[in-house]
């Protein structure tokens, strides 16, 4: 189903959006963060529509396509729902020198079974976990897959894990830690979601960089 429409790329903070003006669940019976093929002028790209409530969504525009328009300019957009995106991190609206937020505190989410992993990428991004799950898919994450999701929301990190191979470590103020097997979130002198039980099953561990 392709549904096109005017609309008028606006900023909110560092972010670009393409207001619908329709109601979305009443076209394409869905709810949710919506994975969709866009088109804007002479670009497509992939995203997920961000919803707003009752049905209203807006569409995240990336800034390099929003330079593009004079402000507040009148855009021809098309939009298909597609199953799922390409891959995690394409067209994300955010980048790590636009990420979705600056990590200066962590509110805790409980660690849901099979989804440690997106547990950790939910509190650095400040959403909630169902989003991370529909992002990353309900299997469980590995390294690469969390990375993907890190990209995706602009979160800078490390440029590869860290191995303690059983000697004593001191962890970096931020880090996602494997214990275990079980991804854990560490910031700040402390873990969140669940404590590590024993840290000499550190496994690895990837510093999350906050500065």
């Amino acid at each position: 189903m392709l549904l096109e429409f005017e609309s008028c790329i606006r900023q909110e903070g560092n972010r670009c959006f393409a207001p619908i003006p329709f109601n979305v669940w009443e076209k394409v019976g869905q709810k949710g963060n919506i994975p969709c093929r866009v088109t804007i002028g002479d670009t497509t790209f992939e995203c997920k529509l961000l919803p707003k409530g009752k049905g209203l969504y807006w569409v995240p525009v990336p800034k390099s396509i929003a330079g593009s328009f004079p402000p507040e300019a009148v855009v021809s957009v098309a939009v298909e729902p597609i199953p799922t995106l390409s891959r995690i991190n394409r067209d994300s609206p955010y980048s790590r020198e636009n990420p979705i937020r600056k990590i200066d505190s962590i509110t805790s989410i409980p660690i849901r079974r099979g989804c440690c992993g997106h547990s950790c990428v939910a509190m650095l991004a400040g959403v909630p976990l169902d989003d991370v799950i529909a992002l990353m898919g309900k299997a469980e994450a590995s390294w690469s897959k969390i990375t993907e999701a890190l990209d995706y929301y602009g979160i800078a990190y490390a440029d590869r894990p860290v191995y303690p191979r059983g000697k004593p470590c001191i962890l970096p103020r931020c880090a996602i830690v494997n214990n275990d097997n079980t991804f854990l979130l560490w910031y700040r002198g402390a873990y969140y979601g669940m404590d590590a039980t024993d840290e000499r099953k550190t496994v690895s561990y990837l510093e999350i960089l906050t500065a």
